[in-house]
């Protein structure tokens, strides 16, 4: 029995103390973190653990309210460090839970209750008594800083009692002894790099609190803040208060600026802040930079201890681990530094530009020349690095620089002024590239260096192959002197260009040796620009040979390489774009397929080069043929056609663009009955296609579609027998499966049979599901009665089978004929039946008859609703009111 004295009432606690906080209506469901937090069954102790804003209490709490088990909730505050008040709270909290501490009587606050080991003995044996194990959460434990109230709770955690599991959400690490319990395994720890917002949690984040923030803003909104839920919510407020993210992201917020004021510098050392204001001018801090800005010799020390969400620690491959300041805060204080102190901010950026160059980094170096105002500087940086810079991919820096240097001083000099061009070359500029050209002719010195005439050799070939067609390109390629160039930083650059030459020959083979070879060199000396061009280069050979599988592989390597890639115009980053979109067309991802065919417009912008046409073609052939599938029909189809019209007419195009386009426009058109729209993409394509297995592909299809069986068949059997050539390898498959539908229209199931077995056997390897995802329903329903007996074929077909099932594509509606629409077209002209059938010549029954079919196709009953529901459906649009020719 405890001595009387000794023993005193519990204190009286506020009941929201001891309350499991109510969950935020903008809630995100975390699974990922509750499963993490599960883990406490197994556990002594969870520590969750962040600086301010982590959300840490919405996740415990809404993880205690989902929890089956008994959960006790402890809000600390800095009045717990009376050991008395916390203890009678941690009772309060557990008798909701365990009956043997519901009474004061039975179990009552000693006057040292962190002292008292009988007191905590018997606090153990109450919990022991329970049915299951409590778990006891202490939310805000960072309040707490009196050693005498942790000294209890470090006694109960060393005697793990059986019915306690005690969860401690904190911004510091508590004083309790985590080190013996991670060693014994029996410690949960959820960090600030897991409580951080995903972007698809930031989207659902944003979704939930009704912010209306546009979908193509959350990727740099996550990677402004981090996924700190604070940021996220200071984003959703700015938002709110000036209609757009403007103001957040350039760091003009005043209310941001107070929060972060507040939050996360007050707690800091006045040296503290000093620091962070000096480092905010950069967005790493290498070892050794941060002193040299602050002047604080012990900078390095201050920016570990100073940690989240201030600092980052960041290790990356091959470098020594240097500090990253939030982006949020280094916005904020950079524009405050900016806005307060400018002539402080451009000494700032002058040390850091010393700093960088002395230790050999020249990328940032120019970057902070450019913004400390020296353009002596910038220039002799730009002389001494603007062509390795323009290897490694640095162009947006280049360009900045090039930019503050200024148009006088750039046309002086031959060296800047082929960078400049060549910059403006990968943004589809030539007509900008030229003048610059022309400029750096005017400067060219009697004796160039190497180096120069190479960029010059190089930035000609470039401009021939974006701008002067496939033939010129070629000239212009064999006159880079690989021999020269050897001896310089451009020898790969210069034999990518020089293997353009061999792939424009249809030597595939030797152009792709030479590009790996090219390859290998380029990634070793981290000439990132050079790495891009030749996976481009070998994924375009990839998909010439029908190795669709390779190709994307490819793509998607120069995507993860430069993940910055499509962030500003760029005709290297739209061609990854469009192989992509290639990729998924092919593997029967249209949705995706769309996406990516999106991305090529706005990295094309209004670039006037030939490449960019070509490529504007090819993207919105792709986008009309991805949005027909997902049923969007008549408007993918009048894409489809618009791109043809308006993109590719007025010259010849490459044999495997015009396939591509003629294929899937032809393909889509007698699928929804355009004949006419069929016939005109077949006469366009012909000049380009003569003697292509393309042409008789659509010409079996087009008899097909007329009901003469035996005709496409015989077709098709010409199309093997005279070995045409297909310009696209995928092709083949297709014209298997138009000839399984011949064959099973004339009741021929053992050539059907073998043609479906050809056809899997070609499409397997690269994942073409294209063709057999959006099949006819005859061969769909051929395929599905076959398997179980389709041996090495099987596992592709049930991918196929279950893919078609995920998209639900709607049913086709049955096709208007040609002369449907031809009568179709003149409805919204109020002409009478009569009036209409003298038009087109036929008798006014005729004309009744078709509008009796066309009402019955578009499912309405009047003339009105049937234009209204033609022109939903782009059947009446302006651009495709000739389909039938």
């Amino acid at each position: 029995m405890p001595d009387s004295r000794d023993v005193s009432p519990r204190r009286r606690v506020p009941k929201t103390k001891v309350t499991i906080p109510a969950r935020p209506r903008d809630l995100v469901d975390r699974p990922r973190l509750r499963e993490l937090l599960d883990g406490v069954r197994d556990a002594a102790v969870v520590f969750v653990g962040a600086p301010a804003g982590y959300g840490k209490t919405v996740l415990l709490a809404d993880w205690a309210a989902r929890r089956r088990g008994p959960v006790a909730w402890v809000s600390a505050d800095a009045e717990d460090d009376d050991d008395r008040l916390f203890w009678s709270a941690v009772l309060d909290a557990l008798g909701g839970c365990v009956p043997a501490v519901a009474s004061s009587r039975r179990l009552a606050v000693p006057r040292r209750p962190g002292t008292d080991l009988g007191f905590l003995a018997r606090v153990a044996d109450a919990l022991d008594s329970a049915p299951e194990p409590v778990v006891l959460v202490l939310d805000s434990a960072q309040e707490v800083t009196a050693d005498r109230t942790w000294r209890g709770l470090r006694a109960l955690v060393r005697h793990h009692p059986a019915g306690l599991r005690l969860v401690v959400s904190s911004r510091r690490e508590p004083p309790l002894p985590l080190v013996r319990a991670r060693l014994a395994d029996r410690l949960v720890e959820v960090g600030a790099a897991d409580l951080r917002f995903s972007a698809a949690e930031a989207a659902a984040f944003l979704e939930t609190s009704g912010a209306a923030i546009p979908p193509d803003q959350i990727g740099p909104l996550v990677a402004r803040t981090g996924g700190w839920v604070a940021g996220l919510r200071l984003a959703v407020a700015s938002a709110e208060r000036h209609g757009s993210l403007r103001e957040f992201f350039a760091g003009r917020d005043p209310a941001v600026l107070d929060y972060l004021t507040d939050e996360v510098l007050a707690p800091l050392s006045a040296a503290q802040r000093t620091l962070l204001r000096a480092i905010s001018i950069c967005d790493d801090v290498p070892a050794g930079l941060a002193a040299a800005l602050s002047g604080l010799p012990d900078a390095e020390s201050m920016l570990r201890e100073l940690g989240e969400p201030a600092t980052r620690a960041v290790r990356s491959d091959g470098t020594p681990p240097h500090h990253r300041p939030a982006p949020l805060l280094r916005t904020y204080l950079r524009a405050e530094l900016c806005r307060r102190t400018p002539d402080r901010a451009r000494a700032l950026h002058a040390a850091a530009a010393r700093w960088f160059a002395e230790h050999d980094r020249p990328t940032p170096a120019l970057l902070h020349s450019v913004r400390s105002g020296n353009t002596i500087r910038v220039g002799e940086l730009l002389r001494r690095h603007a062509v390795t810079l323009f290897l490694t991919g640095d162009h947006d820096v280049l360009r900045l620089a090039l930019g503050a240097l200024g148009d006088r001083p750039v046309s002086a000099d031959p060296l800047l002024a082929l960078v400049s061009a060549a910059l403006c070359l990968e943004a589809g500029e030539t007509s900008a590239a030229g003048l610059r050209l022309a400029r750096a002719e005017a400067a060219w010195p009697d004796d160039p260096p190497a180096e120069l005439i190479v960029l010059r050799q190089v930035a000609y070939s470039r401009l021939a192959q974006l701008d002067l067609g496939p033939v010129r390109a070629l000239r212009a390629a064999e006159r880079v002197d690989e021999e020269l160039a050897a001896g310089t930083s451009l020898a790969g650059l210069a034999a990518v260009h020089r293997a353009g030459i061999l792939v424009a020959r249809h030597e595939g083979g030797a152009a792709r040796a030479r590009l790996v070879r090219v390859l290998g060199d380029a990634e070793e000396r981290h000439h990132d620009f050079t790495v891009t061009q030749c996976l481009t280069t070998l994924g375009n050979l990839a998909c010439y040979d029908g190795d669709y599988r390779v190709m994307d592989t490819l793509a998607r390597r120069v995507v993860a390489r430069r993940p910055a890639l499509d962030q500003r115009r760029s005709l290297e980053g739209a061609q990854v774009c469009a192989l992509l979109a290639y990729g998924a067309l092919l593997r029967g991802e249209p949705a995706e397929c769309v996406e990516h065919a999106k991305r090529i417009g706005r990295l094309l912008g209004d670039a006037p080069a030939r490449a960019a046409r070509d490529l504007r073609l090819i993207a919105e052939t792709l986008h009309g043929a991805a949005e027909f599938e997902l049923g969007g029909w008549h408007a993918g189809l009048r894409r489809m056609r618009r791109a043809r019209t308006h993109l590719g007419t007025g010259r010849a195009r490459p044999a495997e663009q015009a396939a591509l386009c003629a294929v899937l426009e032809h393909r889509a058109a007698l699928r929804l009955g355009a004949a006419g729209q069929a016939r005109e993409t077949v006469r366009w394509a012909q000049p380009m296609l003569t003697g292509s297995g393309e042409l008789l592909l659509m010409r079996a299809r087009t008899q097909l579609r007329l009901g003469r069986q035996g005709a496409a068949s015989s077709v098709l059997r010409s199309l093997v027998d005279d070995e045409a050539p297909m310009c696209l390898p995928w092709v083949s498959i297709e014209a298997s499966l138009v000839g399984v539908q011949a064959a099973l229209s004339a009741g021929a199931q053992e050539r059907a049979v073998r043609l479906l077995d050809q056809a899997l056997r070609a499409a397997e390897p690269g994942v073409v599901r294209f063709p057999f995802v959006f099949a006819s329903g005859e061969v769909v329903g051929f395929l599905t009665s076959r398997l179980g007996r389709l041996g090495a074929g099987e596992r592709f077909a049930g991918e196929v089978l279950a893919l078609r099932r995920r998209l639900r594509t709607p049913p086709m509606p049955a096709p208007l004929t040609d002369r449907e629409r031809s009568v179709l077209r003149l409805l919204p002209t109020q002409r009478s039946i009569d009036e209409i059938a003298q038009d087109l010549t036929v008798s006014p029954n005729t004309v009744k008859t078709h509008v009796r079919g066309i009402y019955a196709k578009l499912d309405v009953r009047s003339r009105r609703d049937a234009v209204a529901i033609a022109l939903q459906r782009g059947l009446l649009d302006t651009d495709v009111t000739d389909f039938t020719g």
